[in-house]
């Protein structure tokens, strides 16, 4: 178990660490000159047959970063408010941080009771109960203790043990992140970096990467609770022995974690949270300091509901930062105040898809609203019925492994199309739309050959994907088939104009050859102008009648499948060349590459330097 420590500055965190430890978590010289803790500081001891951490913070206020830093969701938290001078400013700042940052038990300490009568102790218990008042330390133990004189510590070990033994984790498969809040070197061993492991397991030898820069590293060793493991899991405080990481690459505010879910974010969208003491109302643009486990980043609240945040009130809001930060959805954040240099609230991150523009779209707001950070199943069910998901960046954004997306997927029967998940209800909605267009479409228009998918795919943004996704399905089921870029249902045929069927009826004897005349040679034999004819002739392509293999080369299908047929027995002996498929179909030289590149267009044949080997299927070359 790990216990957080928080209170005012001169309260007794450190003495208290101390008496229960042995240990002074005070290193640095500037803290020992001035009596004060500036940085956070670690101790453990065995309680009662548990391995107990120790995190000690700052409690003054210009050190808040500092005391955020060594504050996760899963610790236990002990409160220190010293007798003599009861609740101060960063005693209610400190609880209001914890409340924020999710943690859901601890136990309060009254520390320097051998200042202080026994009236005095009774009127500050009852100031704390005031302030933890509706907070997840409203019930919990309150200890008189002293740590001059030994009262209580003793028994505040005890508690601390059996809280340790009643607490039990559970079990997270998650990848696996862990917030740097130390980085050094160790003669002999390397890069060592400690932190809180915030979700997933790590064993030795994993493989990992540096946030900030996506390095790849190797865990080469392990301590947790500063003792030699073979594995880290979520809770725990962590050293880890780094492989392939150099000491200039990092710092506090970087993090640990598997590459798949390295997504840097500078924008993402919150449900805000404003403390009910904070004197004024949020308003749009704020300028704020952001706090997201040992990390920090200037940033500005933007509103996406429109009325300033009030005093006590929560709204869903975006957080735009000078630099990105490594949310994840459900994360918890602290946010101060750039000007009052207060807290001025909290949340937890519900969307890392925040578009620059159009933030209050009404489609929009309504996924923000269905968002539920705390459940990625309900979520994943609502929003799919809305709008294509991508399956890897939901994976990425809620920091789920791809077998549990899978497993997502399966329990709300979601279906997959090009690498996204929709809700049944969206897929047969969109299969709606597309066969009514094209069923209208065809009734209006029965000589063209289809839409394309600009026609087809319309609407607002996510509209689109989704028809373009579903559109994609469809002709891969055989349901709809698309030829020259136009779509069309499995069972229409155009009919071909009568104007077409006259060109065709003109030019038919010509086409009937495997070297059949140019453009230019049937303009003339028509005895009409060229562009008109080149027009023209762009019909028989479009109804399959003539199949353009150049800018002026047109073939009749059954031609070009003679010629595809010589080049498959040319194949049998192996590679030819232009030369030997002249010679074997007897057409001339400039026609021929016509004829060997439209083969390689349709993938009927493959280029190898300056031969050609057949690749495909021989009825390709004769579609359109």
């Amino acid at each position: 178990m790990i216990v957080t420590l928080a209170g005012h500055v001169d309260h007794g965190k450190t003495s208290l660490v101390r008496a229960l430890t042995g240990i002074d978590t005070d290193r640095l010289a500037e803290e020992k000159r001035r009596g004060l803790t500036i940085d956070l500081g670690f101790a453990y001891a065995d309680i009662d047959g548990n391995r107990i951490g120790f995190v000690d913070v700052p409690g003054h206020h210009r050190f808040v970063h500092n005391m955020v830093a060594g504050v996760a969701g899963r610790q236990y938290a002990l409160l220190v408010v010293a007798a003599d001078d009861g609740v101060m400013p960063q005693s209610r700042e400190h609880v209001q941080i914890l409340r924020l940052l999710g943690l859901t038990g601890g136990v309060v300490a009254l520390t320097k009771a051998d200042r202080v009568f026994a009236n005095r102790i009774d009127e500050v218990r009852q100031q704390v109960r005031t302030l933890v008042g509706g907070s997840f330390l409203d019930s919990s133990d309150m200890l008189v203790v002293s740590c001059e004189t030994g009262t209580g510590i003793d028994e505040l070990r005890r508690h601390l043990g059996n809280a340790a033994s009643t607490r039990t984790g559970a079990v997270d498969n998650r990848p696996f992140r862990l917030a740097i809040d130390r980085a050094f070197t160790v003669r002999g061993s390397g890069v060592v970096v400690t932190g809180t492991v915030v979700s997933g397991k790590v064993s030795l030898d994993g493989r990992l990467v540096l946030a900030s820069t996506g390095a790849p590293v190797r865990v080469r060793a392990l301590h947790v609770q500063n003792e030699s493991a073979p594995t880290a899991v979520a809770g725990d405080r962590a050293a880890v022995n780094l492989a392939g990481a150099s000491i200039e690459q990092i710092g506090r505010g970087d993090w640990l974690l598997e590459a798949a879910v390295r997504e840097p974010a500078a924008r993402f969208a919150v449900r805000l949270d404003v403390l009910d003491d904070f004197g004024r109302a949020v308003k749009h643009n704020a300028p704020v300091h952001v706090y997201h486990a040992t990390s920090h980043a200037q940033a500005r609240i933007l509103l996406v509901e429109g009325a300033p945040i009030q005093p006590g009130a929560s709204a869903i809001a975006d957080v735009v930062c000078q630099t990105p930060l490594h949310v994840k959805v459900g994360d918890r954040i602290v946010v101060r105040d750039h000007d009052l240099e207060r807290t001025l609230g909290g949340g937890r991150v519900i969307d890392l898809d925040v578009p620059e523009a159009r933030r209050r779209d009404p489609a929009r707001r309504a996924r923000l609203a269905a968002i539920g950070p705390e459940d990625p199943a309900a979520t994943l069910a609502v929003l799919t019925r809305r709008s294509p998901q991508q399956t890897a960046a939901f994976a990425r954004h809620w920091n789920l492994v791809s077998g549990d997306v899978d497993h997502l997927s399966a329990e709300q029967g979601l279906h997959r199309l090009g690498g996204h998940l929709l809700h049944p209800e969206l897929l047969a909605a969109t299969v709606r739309s597309i066969d009514a267009r094209l069923a209208e479409h065809h009734r209006q228009h029965p000589d063209s050959p289809g839409l394309t998918a600009e026609e087809i795919c319309v609407g607002n943004a996510s509209e689109r994907v989704a028809l373009r996704l579903v559109l994609a399905g469809r002709v891969e089921a055989g349901a709809i088939r698309v030829d020259n870029g136009r779509y069309a249902s499995a069972s229409h045929r155009a009919a071909v104009p009568a104007t077409v069927v006259s060109l065709f009826d003109a030019v038919r004897t010509p086409l009937d050859s495997i070297q059949p005349p140019s453009l230019g040679d049937i303009a003339k034999q028509l005895g009409r102008p060229f562009p008109t004819v080149e027009r023209e002739m762009r019909a028989l392509h479009v109804h399959g009648l003539a199949v353009r293999i150049s800018e002026t080369r047109y073939y009749l299908p059954a031609r070009l499948l003679e010629l595809a047929d010589a080049a498959v027995q040319l194949d049998t002996r192996g590679p030819f060349t232009v030369r030997e498929f002249r010679d074997a179909t007897g057409v001339g030289r400039n026609i021929v590459i016509d004829v060997l590149e439209h083969f390689d267009a349709k993938r009927f044949t493959r280029r190898e330097g300056d031969m050609r080997r057949v690749v495909g299927d021989a009825s390709l070359v004769a579609t359109v």
